[in-house]
Protein backbone atom coordinates (compact mmCIF):
# COMPACT_ATOMS: atom_id res chain seq x y z
CA UNK A 1 0.00 0.00 0.00
CA UNK A 2 2.86 2.38 0.88
CA UNK A 3 4.44 2.00 -2.56
CA UNK A 4 1.12 2.59 -4.31
CA UNK A 5 0.52 5.76 -2.32
CA UNK A 6 3.95 7.04 -3.32
CA UNK A 7 2.92 6.96 -7.00
CA UNK A 8 0.04 9.43 -6.45
CA UNK A 9 2.31 12.54 -6.51
CA UNK A 10 3.93 11.24 -9.69
CA UNK A 11 0.53 10.80 -11.35
CA UNK A 12 -0.53 14.27 -10.19
CA UNK A 13 2.70 15.72 -11.63
CA UNK A 14 2.21 14.01 -14.98
CA UNK A 15 -1.43 15.04 -15.38
CA UNK A 16 -0.78 18.67 -14.37
CA UNK A 17 2.33 18.91 -16.57
CA UNK A 18 0.43 17.62 -19.62
CA UNK A 19 -2.58 19.88 -19.13
CA UNK A 20 -1.31 23.00 -17.39
CA UNK A 21 2.50 23.19 -17.60
CA UNK A 22 5.47 22.60 -15.39
CA UNK A 23 4.70 25.16 -12.67
CA UNK A 24 1.21 23.72 -12.25
CA UNK A 25 2.86 20.30 -12.07
CA UNK A 26 5.11 21.58 -9.27
CA UNK A 27 2.00 22.66 -7.36
CA UNK A 28 0.24 19.36 -8.00
CA UNK A 29 3.34 17.41 -6.93
CA UNK A 30 3.66 19.47 -3.75
CA UNK A 31 0.00 19.14 -2.76
CA UNK A 32 -0.16 15.42 -3.58
CA UNK A 33 3.07 14.77 -1.66
CA UNK A 34 1.76 16.61 1.40
CA UNK A 35 -1.47 14.59 1.30
CA UNK A 36 0.31 11.25 0.78
CA UNK A 37 2.81 11.96 3.56
CA UNK A 38 -0.01 12.99 5.90
CA UNK A 39 -1.56 9.58 5.19
CA UNK A 40 1.82 7.91 5.81
CA UNK A 41 2.14 9.85 9.07
CA UNK A 42 -1.25 8.58 10.27
CA UNK A 43 -0.64 5.00 9.09
CA UNK A 44 2.84 4.92 10.65
CA UNK A 45 1.57 6.23 13.99
CA UNK A 46 3.05 9.71 13.77
CA UNK A 47 6.45 8.72 12.37
CA UNK A 48 8.18 8.95 9.00
CA UNK A 49 11.39 7.10 8.22
CA UNK A 50 14.53 9.01 7.17
CA UNK A 51 14.01 8.39 3.46
CA UNK A 52 10.48 9.76 3.69
CA UNK A 53 11.72 12.88 5.50
CA UNK A 54 14.37 13.49 2.84
CA UNK A 55 11.81 13.21 0.02
CA UNK A 56 9.23 15.33 1.86
CA UNK A 57 11.63 18.15 2.80
CA UNK A 58 13.27 18.28 -0.63
CA UNK A 59 9.87 18.22 -2.37
CA UNK A 60 8.69 21.13 -0.24
CA UNK A 61 11.91 23.07 -0.88
CA UNK A 62 12.18 22.47 -4.62
CA UNK A 63 8.49 22.63 -5.53
CA UNK A 64 7.98 25.54 -3.16
CA UNK A 65 10.99 27.34 -4.64
CA UNK A 66 9.71 26.81 -8.16
CA UNK A 67 6.28 28.14 -7.24
CA UNK A 68 7.48 31.11 -5.19
CA UNK A 69 10.04 32.22 -7.76
CA UNK A 70 8.04 31.17 -10.83
CA UNK A 71 11.05 29.24 -12.13
CA UNK A 72 10.97 25.50 -12.84
CA UNK A 73 14.76 25.15 -12.48
CA UNK A 74 14.29 24.35 -8.78
CA UNK A 75 11.87 21.54 -9.58
CA UNK A 76 14.32 20.22 -12.19
CA UNK A 77 16.98 19.90 -9.47
CA UNK A 78 14.72 17.87 -7.14
CA UNK A 79 15.23 14.35 -8.56
CA UNK A 80 18.98 14.66 -9.25
CA UNK A 81 19.56 15.89 -5.70
CA UNK A 82 17.32 13.27 -4.02
CA UNK A 83 19.05 10.50 -5.97
CA UNK A 84 22.43 12.05 -5.17
CA UNK A 85 21.65 12.16 -1.45
CA UNK A 86 20.61 8.49 -1.51
CA UNK A 87 23.73 7.54 -3.53
CA UNK A 88 26.08 9.41 -1.22
CA UNK A 89 24.41 8.07 1.92
CA UNK A 90 24.58 4.46 0.72
CA UNK A 91 28.18 4.64 -0.50
CA UNK A 92 29.39 6.36 2.68
CA UNK A 93 27.55 3.77 4.81
CA UNK A 94 29.42 1.01 2.96
CA UNK A 95 32.76 2.79 3.30
CA UNK A 96 32.34 3.12 7.08
CA UNK A 97 31.28 -0.55 7.33
CA UNK A 98 27.66 0.18 8.26
CA UNK A 99 25.92 -0.81 4.99
CA UNK A 100 22.41 0.57 5.07
CA UNK A 101 21.04 -2.13 2.74
CA UNK A 102 21.51 -4.58 5.63
CA UNK A 103 18.96 -2.59 7.61
CA UNK A 104 16.54 -2.47 4.69
CA UNK A 105 16.90 -6.06 3.45
CA UNK A 106 18.13 -8.15 6.41
CA UNK A 107 14.84 -10.05 6.57
CA UNK A 108 14.98 -10.89 2.86
CA UNK A 109 18.61 -11.92 2.31
CA UNK A 110 21.34 -13.61 4.34
CA UNK A 111 24.62 -12.07 3.20
CA UNK A 112 28.14 -11.82 4.59
CA UNK A 113 29.48 -8.43 5.67
CA UNK A 114 31.22 -8.22 2.29
CA UNK A 115 27.96 -9.09 0.51
CA UNK A 116 26.03 -6.36 2.33
CA UNK A 117 28.76 -3.88 1.48
CA UNK A 118 28.69 -4.84 -2.22
CA UNK A 119 24.88 -4.68 -2.33
CA UNK A 120 24.91 -1.25 -0.67
CA UNK A 121 27.52 0.06 -3.11
CA UNK A 122 25.52 -1.37 -6.04
CA UNK A 123 22.44 0.52 -4.86
CA UNK A 124 24.51 3.65 -4.27
CA UNK A 125 25.87 3.49 -7.80
CA UNK A 126 22.36 2.85 -9.12
CA UNK A 127 21.07 6.00 -7.40
CA UNK A 128 24.08 7.93 -8.75
CA UNK A 129 23.19 6.75 -12.27
CA UNK A 130 19.55 7.72 -11.75
CA UNK A 131 20.59 11.14 -10.46
CA UNK A 132 22.72 11.63 -13.58
CA UNK A 133 19.87 10.51 -15.88
CA UNK A 134 17.42 12.84 -14.12
CA UNK A 135 19.94 15.68 -14.47
CA UNK A 136 20.55 14.87 -18.13
CA UNK A 137 16.86 14.83 -19.02
CA UNK A 138 16.03 17.90 -16.90
CA UNK A 139 18.76 20.15 -18.25
CA UNK A 140 19.63 18.96 -21.76
CA UNK A 141 16.36 17.72 -23.24
CA UNK A 142 12.98 19.19 -24.10
CA UNK A 143 10.35 19.75 -21.44
CA UNK A 144 8.34 16.87 -22.90
CA UNK A 145 11.30 14.46 -22.76
CA UNK A 146 12.02 15.50 -19.16
CA UNK A 147 8.37 15.10 -18.11
CA UNK A 148 8.18 11.70 -19.80
CA UNK A 149 11.36 10.46 -18.12
CA UNK A 150 10.36 11.90 -14.74
CA UNK A 151 6.93 10.32 -14.98
CA UNK A 152 7.62 6.85 -16.29
CA UNK A 153 11.01 6.61 -17.99
CA UNK A 154 12.95 5.74 -14.84
CA UNK A 155 10.58 2.93 -13.77
CA UNK A 156 11.71 0.31 -16.32
CA UNK A 157 15.34 1.01 -15.41
CA UNK A 158 14.60 0.50 -11.73
CA UNK A 159 12.55 -2.64 -12.43
CA UNK A 160 15.40 -4.19 -14.45
CA UNK A 161 17.86 -3.33 -11.66
CA UNK A 162 15.65 -4.84 -8.94
CA UNK A 163 15.04 -8.02 -10.97
CA UNK A 164 18.78 -8.32 -11.63
CA UNK A 165 19.43 -7.97 -7.89
CA UNK A 166 17.00 -10.77 -7.05
CA UNK A 167 18.41 -13.02 -9.79
CA UNK A 168 21.94 -12.48 -8.49
CA UNK A 169 20.90 -12.95 -4.86
CA UNK A 170 18.38 -15.79 -5.27
CA UNK A 171 20.74 -18.21 -3.49
CA UNK A 172 20.91 -15.86 -0.52
CA UNK A 173 17.18 -15.52 0.15
CA UNK A 174 16.49 -15.93 3.84
CA UNK A 175 15.48 -19.59 4.37
CA UNK A 176 12.83 -18.48 6.86
CA UNK A 177 10.99 -16.78 4.00
CA UNK A 178 10.94 -19.92 1.87
CA UNK A 179 9.89 -22.09 4.86
CA UNK A 180 6.86 -19.82 5.41
CA UNK A 181 5.78 -19.95 1.77
CA UNK A 182 2.57 -21.91 1.15
CA UNK A 183 3.16 -25.44 -0.12
CA UNK A 184 1.59 -26.39 -3.46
Amino acid sequence: MKALLDFIPLIAFFIAARHSGILAAAGALLIATLIVYAIHLVRQKGKLDKQQWVVLVLTILFCGGSLLLHDDVYLRWKSPIINGVFALTLIVSAIINKPLMRLAMKDVFTLSDSGWKKLTIAWGLFFALMGFLHYLTAFTMSDEAWINFKTYGWMPIMLVFIIAQFVMLKNHINPELTDKAPKK
